[in-house]
């Protein structure tokens, strides 16, 4: 069996996802061995007509084995019989219609299968369905079987795309319209839309026909789901809309927010609502827009700020310790802070006291190289300054994120003040951030004996570079490893100098090693 290797490695990705998402609540567990599932990736496939041989349908399937223990000499099958006559494959299929997949064991956990693509016959009628049944043998374990429904025709659901907001203020109400079009060639019997919200937004009504929760959505953080049930019919070809604006209140904690929605085939039991008040419905609205998407991601940033607070330190020891400073970075609000169009992030920069040498650095950190205006991606003890920036990168509303340095002393040294600034990943001014009285906070260590030192450069990334655009440009930068956690009041000296505008990708540490992450955000 022949297979183009691009879609088989893009197809078994998205579903090893999926099986790793999957726990299966009991174990069926066999007397003689273990239980191994075969878990299909999409168990209703839409065939196109016309078929597009090029991009069949899959077939695509994996295998979770309960164990205990390996399960041995494991087939996999797939009967074709009852679909073979409208449908195409890209694999030889024996005469008996059944085709199998070569022997072998599979480990407890998760496992890679394979898939196989279905196209429509030209001429079948749209509508006809059938099934493929997948079943399998081993060795010693016991094989769970499943099926694929098989449909000639699709159903593909779009909704409308909305434009990116500025300057909506808290205490302000966004009246958003929702349209859904379907641009397949079968009617949906039925609609579930989904709506997330980030932090900052709110859905003004709850409505009796919706499911609204908290979840951890994606990048951009925990967002607020809604999740509306429509037993309207949508037609192919045609545009439905909801009879009234989804309503959206801008909190106080407002800044980087998102509204996104997309529409979903109606498939299985509605869930239990747990809105109250009216229902929305869907009403009819013409014929299909043709320049829809899938899942629309609307940005809308508030008109607010938010206070970036850098928290400084103080050690004392003699020539020769190694004392310890927790910096930190803090929100101290009314916004929360999660880019979502930039990767120009939150981070503090650190300038090591001149009596003293970094010699434990936070795996969150990395050397400051004021040419590039970026990290460096590596932890090289006894440099000047240093980028801290922890994963994840939003703040919320009095989180602080603390970074904790290990500096020796050296020989003859004298009580030396160094500083931490907040600043952006790239050494640019946070322009959503107004108040820089606490931008900077001095970091000190005082020397037993020693007289007092003239401080260390001040925190800036240039003191001779033009000033900084702003924190909102997207760039390219390394995702670090997760920071602590903890409050630490900031000390010291306070102002704010010009930074530089940034011209390099960044690259901060991921975790404790020396593997890097490269991760640009940008809009949908």
């Amino acid at each position: 069996m022949t297979h183009r290797r691009h879609r088989f490695g893009a197809a078994l990705a998205v579903f090893a996802a999926a099986v790793a998402a999957w726990l299966p609540v009991t174990s069926a567990q066999a007397a003689d061995g273990p239980v191994v599932h075969i878990r299909l990736q999409d168990d209703a496939l839409g065939l196109p007509l016309p078929p597009d041989t090029d991009d069949p349908a899959m077939v695509n399937w994996g295998l979770y084995n309960d164990g205990p223990g390996t399960a041995e000499d494991v087939t996999v099958s797939a009967d074709l019989s009852n679909v073979i006559d409208w449908v195409t494959t890209d694999a030889p299929v024996p005469a008996d219609h059944v085709y199998t997949w070569p022997a072998r064991d599979v480990p407890a956990g998760e496992a890679a299968g394979s898939l196989i693509g279905l196209s429509a016959k030209p001429g079948t009628p749209l509508g006809t369905t059938g099934t493929v049944a997948l079943s399998g043998t081993s060795a010693n374990s016991t094989v769970v079987s499943t099926t694929a429904q098989v449909t000639v025709g699709t159903t593909d659901l779009r909704v409308n795309r909305l434009a990116a907001r500025e300057g909506d203020r808290p205490g302000s109400t966004i009246d958003t319209p929702v349209t859904i079009s379907n641009v397949g060639t079968l009617p949906a019997d039925g609609v579930r839309l989904r709506m997330r919200t980030t932090v900052g937004l709110a859905y003004a009504q709850h409505y009796s026909n919706c499911v609204y929760s908290k979840e951890s959505a994606d990048a951009y953080g925990l967002t607020e789901q809604a999740l509306c049930t429509f037993d309207t019919v949508v037609e192919p070809g045609k545009s439905y809309r909801l009879d009234r604006p989804v309503g959206l209140d801008v909190t106080d904690q407002a800044l980087f927010e998102y509204f996104s929605h997309e529409a979903l085939p109606l498939s299985g039991a509605a869930p239990s609502s747990s809105g109250s008040g009216p229902a929305l419905s869907l009403v009819a609205a013409g014929d299909a827009t043709t320049d829809g998407t899938p899942i629309d991601r609307q940005h809308i940033d508030a008109d607010n700020t938010a206070d970036m607070v850098a928290g400084g330190a103080t050690a004392e020891g003699a020539p020769g310790d190694l004392v310890h400073v927790r910096v930190s970075l803090g929100n101290a609000g009314p916004g929360w802070v999660g880019y979502n169009a930039s990767d120009d992030q939150p981070a503090l920069l650190v300038t090591v006291p001149t009596g003293t040498r970094a010699e434990e650095i936070p795996a969150h950190c990395s050397v400051w190289n004021d040419e590039a205006k970026s990290g460096t991606g590596e932890q090289t003890p006894g440099a000047p300054q240093y980028i801290c920036q922890s994963s994840p990168n939003e703040f919320a509303v009095g989180d602080t994120r603390t970074f904790e340095f290990g500096l020796r002393i050296r020989a003859n040294a004298a009580t030396s003040t160094g500083a931490a600034r907040a600043t952006t990943a790239y050494g640019n001014t946070m322009a959503f951030d107004h108040t820089h009285g606490n931008d900077t906070a001095a970091v000190r260590v005082e020397v037993e004996g020693g007289s007092t030192a003239t401080p260390s450069t001040s925190a800036s990334p240039s003191a001779t570079a033009a000033a900084g655009t702003g924190g909102n440009s997207p760039r390219t930068q390394t995702v670090s490893g997760s920071g602590g956690s903890g409050s630490l009041a900031a000390t010291g000296g306070s102002g704010t100098a010009p930074v530089a505008a940034a011209c390099g990708a960044a690259a901060l540490l991921l975790g404790g090693g020396l593997l890097l992450l490269v991760r640009r955000r940008h809009r949908a």
